[in-house]
């Protein structure tokens, strides 16, 4: 095993575990109220240091060290609201994974643009029919509604529910709903497409996975170049 196989498994391992104890501690506090400053610190811990290392490795070091800014100056100025309450965190942090979500696919359905669950076959399929186009557009604007759909009922919910209830939708019924919504989409998949162009319910992760993998290759291969020094 390469070294950089080992840290990647190391570091994704650190990532879910990391994931586990965001979602642990958003279950645990949220229903609290007054809690000490080291306690908000411990509960933005987590997903901050998520969102950095992303940062750090998609859009450089220095926006991710003013993004950490931003968050260290935020937690300062509103000390004392989010000691009182808590859970304003887990609903800020709901609200951005699901609206930036809904954001990234509903831009690429946009005119001109190719929408993303159509980029996604595209890894996977060496050939795609007009009729695996139409579907992935489809499945690209249901998982728009989907992700909108949740920052708005988490939005109603913590205005208008008891902060319990809406703690066990957005911290502890996300994860469900997006399993549910996979499965649903691999049963319509399994209806609608021709059995050339259908694959295994995993096949999403396998896309992404490998268009990630291309990007960083392709960002390498970018920087090596720039870094060579030209021929004479």
């Amino acid at each position: 095993m390469s070294r950089d196989v080992l840290f990647g498994r190391i570091k994704a391992t650190l990532i879910l575990l990391l994931l586990g104890l965001d979602l642990f501690l958003a279950n645990v506090l949220s229903p609290k109220a007054d809690v000490s400053a080291a306690v908000v610190v411990l509960a933005f811990l987590p997903i901050t240091l998520i969102l950095l290392d992303t940062l750090w490795h998609t859009a450089g070091k220095r926006i991710a060290l003013a993004v950490a800014g931003l968050i260290v100056l935020g937690g300062v100025l509103l000390l004392p609201q989010l000691q009182a309450r808590i859970s304003l965190i887990y609903l800020l942090q709901h609200l951005t994974a699901n609206l930036l979500l809904g954001f990234w696919f509903g831009r690429s359905l946009w005119r001109n643009r190719q929408p993303v669950c159509t980029q996604f076959a595209g890894v996977l399929h060496p050939r795609m029919t007009p009729l695996l186009v139409q579907y992935t557009t489809r499945v690209t604007q249901a998982w728009t509604i989907f992700f909108f759909a949740m920052a708005i009922t988490s939005i109603l919910l913590y205005q208008f529910a008891p902060i319990t209830l809406w703690s066990i939708f957005a911290n502890s019924l996300t994860l469900p709903l997006l399993v549910l919504m996979f499965g649903a989409e691999y049963l319509v998949r399994r209806r609608v497409l021709p059995p050339e162009d259908q694959l295994g319910p995993l096949s999403a992760y396998r896309a992404y996975r490998r268009s990630v993998l291309a990007r960083r290759t392709q960002g390498k291969y970018q920087n090596a170049t720039a870094e060579t020094p030209a021929s004479k």
